[in-house]
């Protein structure tokens, strides 16, 4: 790829995409923000006015991926709150978002920092798409009287058909005689 010089506007988001772009052809391990710089046409100092290293650079990534994916889940939950297969579309949306963007799914978790807690009440250090897929299923199976261990059941296995879907979608040597674009909602509501 050229180098693309920056001209104006947000540097650190720039950066974040160059990263991301240099970490799907080069790898994790050769990333620098040395590299980053050159390829957004900064110095090699003006990275560092943002980042303080390397790690917060690659955390920053994370959280920019994290951000992005936890507002394609909430613009599902507003366009379709109050419908009947609200669940389906948002296990829908987690497997599009990482359908379309493969690298993110490795990414976000290969992390060693991701904590995933199961728990229907998991409090504020909850990873925010988890907590957007537990409240909207607590909200659809409160409306049954449905018990808290079937519940916790139901989120878990939803949570894991969306999840187990996303890392065989963006798996680079699974081969599907369908389009797996078309395909994902109807998988999801076959279960």
């Amino acid at each position: 790829m050229e180098n693309r010089p920056y001209h104006h506007g947000n540097l650190r988001n720039a950066l974040i995409k160059a990263g991301l772009e240099l970490i799907s052809t080069e790898g994790e391990e050769n990333l620098s923000l040395r590299k980053v710089a050159l390829k957004c046409g900064v110095s090699n100092a003006a990275p560092y006015a943002h980042f303080n290293s390397k790690d917060e650079f690659i955390a920053a990534i994370q959280q920019h991926i994290m951000d992005l994916f936890t507002s394609t889940l909430e613009q599902t939950v507003e366009m379709y709150a109050d419908t009947p297969n609200l669940l389906s579309l948002l296990g829908t949306a987690y497997v599009k978002f990482f359908y379309q963007n493969p690298l993110y799914f490795d990414f976000l978790f290969s992390r060693k920092n991701i904590r995933i807690n199961l728990s229907l009440d998991s409090g504020e250090k909850e990873l925010p798409p988890l907590k957007i897929l537990k409240q909207a299923a607590i909200q659809t199976f409160s409306k049954f009287d449905m018990p808290e261990p079937i519940m916790q059941n139901k989120i878990i296995a939803m949570w894991a058909l969306a999840h187990g879907l996303s890392a065989i979608a963006t798996m680079p040597n699974v081969e599907y005689d369908k389009d797996w674009e078309t395909r994902i909602e109807e998988i999801i509501q076959s279960i």
